[in-house]
């Protein structure tokens, strides 16, 4: 399903041939076909010992036994004889290493950068990673990428056979760099994430701190943050009218590690004055309770706004503060335009006012957010290429974009599940508009959110314009409030159901969209659009609020033979009305925390639910990395 045609099912048996040896045959000098003599059959134990004495004492072959029986196969001959098809292989064993999502993989990454696992330990080494990174793009698609969620790595295993037999027949056949390349992500975005991440990659020079927190920086004001701020939007590209590469060229000097303090020559770094002592990002540090996330991209609270302190990520040793003179610590309209347009870079909102949020990317590394870059990289493996039909909800974007025969006809801001109440990653279809939807009121929330309420407020029930059901079934009896005691009412004992009844003040608003799925969520308009106008939108208890769900309706009510008038009628009417759609429309809940948008440059949104930490793991194998790159 991964691979494309050029390893067809044909080809596969002539590879199933092969792999048992069928002895090719040769024509003589005479004309005559002569058999060529088989070449001595090596057995798998053999191999096995052969590959065990091979490498160093170090290095545990996680596929050992799958590869003692390629390596008899092929009578222990390198597999690895295409470099073009090595450079293809590191790059992207790099890529998923830096994400982080499988610990083995850095240690793969680590092995191959170094100098001592040569030639046949190499080839060798090579081909265990390819093993591991064979199950992992076939697991991925078949998890519905699961994987790329979750915090705990998943169990290595050995990939189907039907991926290794092609690998081989790819060796055989001398097509080993394009079997090599099948496996990257087919998404057109991997291309420019690709060569957006090796950029960052090479900018490894210690990067300019702010202060972890303190007052917010408002254009004109003065701050000893100002020589590190106009270093990192140099750095980033963003201290130029028009925004050109967004990491500049900075390669390491050769022989210096990554991060380590230049000397003599150098470029000398900017840092605060008033910077905390960086620490290094897979270091794990406790964060407060209360935060979203915890320092592996700047934290969101959707309650609070900028002004909320928050621990700055940090990836690099401070070094010695310089002194700043006062004409060089004012906030200028210069660096106001330019931290405009890196906050716009980052999804928050454009004021040039630096708080914390504004700070905490700030202080994000180039390196960092190759890791970023690599993660997602990885996610546009479970991601349709091009979109003809369908609606596109990126859940950290907070954006819904509508296709209709190719082409973007809708974009709009969305507001989604709060961490504690997350949106779920999913696919659907849309299949009917509800004009005037009531609102039945999950238990979950009835619990969480109404009843508490009530028995602080029994007026808050009529208020709202709920009504209460004596239970869940279809001929269920509705209950006056003023009857219940609700003193004696617990979120645990409450029977009743609850619903609102359609209007201008019911949380679904006018319009909702329904689309079947196990998790009875669905997209909705809302009364309070307000709540757009915030940068973190993740405020909502799992359905996806759409800021333009009444431009949405039209189009889609239109397309169901629904005239403007009668649009207004209904909404005016009052009633309920459930309205097929012509087709179903595909609907994409997706998560997507870095990618390249159309002007070349990397855009980066606040992981709010916590999907990017492992990219701890990944931090740590960035200057090896960064190395297979080069090779």
């Amino acid at each position: 399903m991964l691979l494309n045609k050029r390893f067809s099912f044909h080809r596969l048996m002539i590879g199933c041939a092969l792999a048992f040896n069928v002895m090719p045959v040769m024509a003589n000098t005479d004309g005559q076909t002569d058999v060529q003599s088989p070449a001595p059959v090596m057995s798998v134990s053999q191999a096995r010992s052969e590959l065990q004495s091979a490498v160093p004492s170090g290095v545990s072959l996680r596929y050992l036994p799958e590869l003692s029986s390629l390596y008899a196969a092929n009578h222990m001959e390198a597999m690895w004889q295409d470099r073009e098809a090595v450079q293809a292989f590191q790059q992207q064993l790099a890529e998923v290493a830096l994400s982080g999502v499988q610990p083995q993989f850095t240690q793969w990454v680590t092995w191959l950068t170094d100098p001592e696992i040569n030639d046949m330990k190499r080839d060798i080494v090579l081909s265990d990673a390819m093993m591991g990174y064979m199950q992992f793009v076939s697991g991925v698609s078949a998890t519905k990428g699961s994987w790329l969620y979750s915090s705990v790595p998943y169990k290595i295993a050995p990939p189907p056979s039907s991926l290794v037999n092609n690998w081989q027949l790819a060796v055989r056949d001398g097509h080993l760099k394009a079997f090599v390349e099948s496996l990257a992500p087919s998404h057109p975005q991997y291309i420019r994430m690709h060569q957006a991440l090796k950029g960052m990659l090479a900018d490894s020079r210690p990067w300019p701190q702010l202060s972890a927190s303190g007052p917010s920086l408002k254009p004109g004001a003065r701050s000893q943050d100002i020589p590190a701020l106009r270093d990192i939007l140099t750095r980033t590209g963003m201290l130029t009218t028009h925004v050109q590469d967004v990491i500049a060229e900075t390669p390491a000097s050769e022989g210096k590690e990554p991060g380590a303090q230049e000397q003599g020559n150098a470029v000398a770094v900017a840092v605060s004055p008033a910077a905390a002592p960086v620490t290094d990002l897979t270091q794990e540090r406790p964060a407060p309770e209360q935060r979203m996330l915890r320092a592996v991209t700047p934290a969101a609270d959707a309650a609070k706004a900028d002004a909320e302190p928050a621990p700055a990520q940090r990836m690099l040793q401070s070094t010695a503060a310089p002194v700043v003179s006062g004409s060089d610590n004012i906030y200028t309209p210069e660096l106001v335009e330019a931290v405009k347009r890196f906050q716009q870079w980052q999804g928050l909102t454009p004021d040039g006012v630096i708080g914390n949020r504004t700070r905490e990317w700030l202080n994000v590394s180039s390196q960092t957010r190759a890791t970023l870059l690599a993660l997602n990289i990885q996610r546009l493996r479970i991601l349709p290429g091009e979109v003809n039909t369908g609606i596109m909800v990126n859940i950290p974007d907070y954006s819904l974009s509508y296709y209709l025969n190719g082409s973007e006809v809708l974009s709009s801001r969305v507001i989604v599940g709060s961490p504690a109440r997350k949106t779920p990653l999913m696919s659907s279809e849309l299949n009917n508009v509800v004009v005037n939807p009531p609102w039945n009121v999950p238990t979950k929330l009835i619990r969480e959110d109404i009843v508490p309420k009530a028995k602080r407020d029994p007026s808050y029930i009529q208020r709202h314009n709920y009504t209460l059901f004596s239970s869940w079934s279809g001929d269920a009896q509705v209950v006056d409030p003023s009857m219940i005691d609700w003193s004696m009412v617990s979120a645990g004992n409450f029977p009743y159901r609850i619903r609102q009844a359609p209007g201008s003040g019911n949380s679904l608003g006018r319009y909702k969209f329904n689309m079947p799925n196990n998790d009875a969520i669905y997209l909705h308009d809302t009364p309070n659009h307000g709540l757009f106008e915030k940068d973190i939108r993740a405020l909502s208890s799992g359905c996806v609020r759409v800021n333009k769900a009444s431009t949405l309706a039209n189009m889609l009510l239109q397309d169901a033979g629904w005239s403007n008038a009668r649009v207004s009628s209904a909404l005016k009417g009052g009633n309920t009305q459930y309205v097929p759609v012509r087709q179903r429309i595909p609907v994409r809940l997706y998560y997507l925390t870095a990618w390249v948008a159309d002007d070349g440059k990397p855009q980066f949104r606040t992981d709010i639910y916590n999907y990017d930490n492992t990219v701890r793991s990944g931090a740590k194998v960035v200057a090896q990395a960064e190395q297979l790159f080069q090779l």
